[in-house]
């Protein structure tokens, strides 16, 4: 069964801006993808493209209902928290909000890229300023566990991920 077929499957659908799988789990299912930070307009949209909110997206069931397990027992505040107290992962989680946001630029092609600069220039803003799940800022909130948890699989620079993944090897 190829990639794309086994993702439909997991997320009951097609997913929209479909690039290559980022992590695989332990039985080598697509885990993580990649997806376009834009992606051609659905029906009714009256532009050619639209913005798609993530690049790192967790496909996986099991690692969904996890990560919506730990979001349900309120970890978004308590992670929250950790990282108000703690100099040092709030200073990696801004380094990677920076590097997320950098990497989403380079999966642009040159037409998205040349049109967007000329006709949607503030979505060129939010795709070079907003990080993982779309927050803008780092000091924006955490948002959604499955975003950062993506974020640490693809890339393993995200300390908020890297403490949900704690969180579920525990």
């Amino acid at each position: 069964m190829r990639d794309e077929d086994i993702i439909q499957v997991q997320l009951g659908r097609r997913p929209r801006g479909f690039l290559k799988v980022a992590s695989r789990c332990p039985l080598g299912m697509p885990e993580t993808i990649i997806t376009s930070p834009v992606v051609t307009a659905r029906p009714g949209f009256a532009e050619p493209f639209e913005p798609f909110p993530t690049v790192f997206w967790l496909t996986c069931p099991g690692a969904i209902r996890a990560v919506s397990r730990l979001e349900a027992e309120g970890w978004i505040t308590k992670l929250e928290t950790r990282l108000a107290e703690d100099p040092e992962a709030q200073s990696a989680y801004e380094e990677a909000v920076r590097s997320y946001a950098a990497f989403r630029q380079t999966l642009l092609t040159e037409d998205e890229l040349k049109w967007i600069e000329a006709h949607r220039p503030s979505w060129y803003d939010v795709i070079r300023e907003s990080g993982v799940g779309g927050i803008h800022g780092s000091s924006a909130g955490l948002k959604c566990l499955h975003a950062h948890y993506a974020d640490y699989l693809a890339r393993g620079k995200n300390p908020v991920g890297k403490w949900v993944y704690q969180l579920l090897t525990e």
